[in-house]
């Protein structure tokens, strides 16, 4: 109890360091686009600076473009607490599930092309994996999480394991899916909603399958070179790009403050690995948003939504696209239709809010979204990496 209340008064004690950061050295971004109105920049601004303080943020990039309206781009708070270096919007970070979006979109063009299909089976595609009621798990309830296998990051063995390492074992992806293979299925397919990163390390493989070729170079060939976002990848080692944010997270043995920007990320694969910057997801999240990896036609099936998730994408209130967490990182990615609106938030902590329950990019986001669309106010982003 005593190293507990000792992490929370550390913890609220650089928070109160990163807010109180002069303003010279974590200035909004301006451009050519038009800005905000000094009043609404004024109340985002509030807003972040008291979900900062309240979850206890070390840094964060923050980016929001409304066409018409204006746009409004700050980094805000430390990228480095031993160096105090301050947060730049250049550096890198890890997204977490907002992965589950690209690989989602690879499988959907591949079934455009013609070369995969989504409602052929998980046994038919991998057939060496053979979980029960496999036959009926298709490649639709893999990509809208209703396959009802085991999330290989729920199986506490696994969990504690990591924990008590720092994240630093290597994982393939078959060895993933094996955890996951160990336990029966939760429902018959189809039924019930479960998320779980074991259905898109499947996606991921099922990719591999008919192209011959590993989903992390589909991922650079279909989506990275074509369409710009020459900032993201699929890291091949524990390091980030430079520049790159620390990354920074309590949930550890001990329970206090550590820094694992170098974790091994190989264990989140193509649920959860990717790397990027705010300007690369807010292109990526635009065409996600608006359907410009596919036609019309394919973007509607995307879209059909089930629980509030449909074919690797979530929805909260008006707001389409997906949440990420990582060790030491959170993201929020996402688009409104109504307004043409983008919104990227990535914290460097993934630490949450003991009382809300919220990480803390959820929570800057709904604090956001309610001032940027209030009439369509988000009541729940939570999309958590573990559960």
């Amino acid at each position: 109890m005593q190293k507990l209340i000792c992490t929370i008064v550390t913890i609220f004690s650089i928070s109160i360091l990163f807010i109180s950061c002069k303003e010279e050295n974590n200035p909004v971004v301006t451009t050519s686009e038009k800005q905000f109105s000094a009043d609404m920049q004024s109340k985002l601004e509030a807003a972040l600076d008291k979900a900062m303080l309240e979850n206890h943020i070390p840094g964060v990039i923050v980016g929001v473009w409304i066409p018409g309206e204006g746009n409004w781009v700050t980094a805000k708070g430390l990228s480095n607490i031993a160096t105090d270096e301050p947060m730049k919007l250049e550096n890198h970070f890890r997204m977490g599930s907002v992965t589950k979006t690209f690989t989602g979109t690879v499988v959907l063009k591949l079934v455009e092309q013609g070369k995969s299909n989504l409602d052929s089976s998980l046994a038919y595609y991998l057939p060496q994996y053979n979980f029960q009621k496999a036959d009926k798990i298709t490649v639709r309830y893999l990509g809208n999480m209703r396959a009802g296998i085991l999330s290989y990051t729920d199986d506490p063995n696994w969990y504690n394991s990591q924990v008590a390492c720092n994240f630093e074992k290597y994982f393939t992806a078959d060895s993933l899916v094996k955890i996951a293979l160990g336990y029966p299925t939760y429902f018959e397919p189809g039924s019930k909603h479960y998320y779980c990163n074991t259905n898109t390390v499947l996606l991921g493989m099922i990719c591999e399958k008919v192209t011959g070729k590993p989903i992390s170079q589909l991922l650079k060939e279909m989506i990275f070179e074509p369409y710009g976002l020459s900032n993201t990848s699929w890291p091949q080692s524990r390091f980030l790009p430079l520049p790159f944010s620390h990354g920074y997270t309590n949930k550890t043995s001990s329970g206090q403050l550590q820094d694992l920007t170098f974790m091994d990320p190989s264990w989140a694969d193509a649920a959860g690995i990717l790397v990027s910057t705010i300007d690369d997801l807010k292109k990526f999240i635009k065409l996600l948003g608006t359907g410009g990896f596919y036609s019309a036609a394919m973007h509607t099936e995307r879209m059909k939504l089930v629980d509030d998730y449909g074919f690797a994408i979530t929805s909260g209130n008006g707001w389409i696209g997906h949440t990420g967490a990582v060790p030491g990182f959170t993201t929020g990615a996402f688009y409104n239709p109504a307004k043409d609106a983008v919104l990227i938030v990535n914290v460097n902590s993934n630490m949450d809010n003991p009382i809300t329950g919220l990480g803390p990019s959820d929570a800057i986001c709904e604090s956001l979204m309610n001032i940027l669309a209030p009439a369509t106010g988000v009541s729940k982003l939570n999309v958590k990496w573990f559960e």
